[in-house]
């Protein structure tokens, strides 16, 4: 029988492998409940909070926070330093959060500051609109009525 250090640790594991596996997405503490709950291991969603912010204290993952409303969403992050210093977008219809990565934004930041006076923190910065996918289905479906 396992005491309970070697549970959270065997949770903090799958909890990591899911992160690892899945590092090209942004995923929610939701998506990774409903994954482990189907996996037949269903952990807590404060337990799995809790994992995520031993990850991020040790560079593990990161968190985007969007907007109030939405919850927030993890990445790992082990092996992209990066990751952060960019802009995102957001898809209004599907939800979709991507990496921005446009050198010509880096003279918007600039102009900016200079000429506004405020410095845009990339760590938070979120553009809304809609995505490649999205826009492709609104056309379709116009052009098929």
């Amino acid at each position: 029988m396992q005491h309970s250090g070697g549970y959270k640790t065997k949770q903090r594991e799958v909890i990591l492998n899911y992160m690892i596996e899945h590092q090209n997405s942004h995923v929610t503490v939701n998506h990774i409940s409903d994954y482990l709950t189907g996996q037949g291991t269903p952990v807590g969603v404060t337990t799995i909070y809790r994992h995520l912010d031993k990850l991020l204290e040790q560079g593990l993952v990161r968190k985007f926070t969007v907007d109030a409303s939405t919850c927030a969403c993890f990445q790992y992050a082990a092996h992209n330093e990066d990751c952060h210093q960019h802009f995102h977008l957001k898809c209004d219809t599907c939800g979709k959060l991507i990496h921005l990565e446009c050198t010509h934004l880096d003279e918007l930041i600039q102009h900016i500051c200079s000429e506004h006076g405020f410095e845009l923190d990339p760590f938070r910065t979120v553009l809304y609109g809609k995505c490649r996918d999205c826009l492709q289905n609104i056309n379709i479906k116009e052009q098929t009525t």
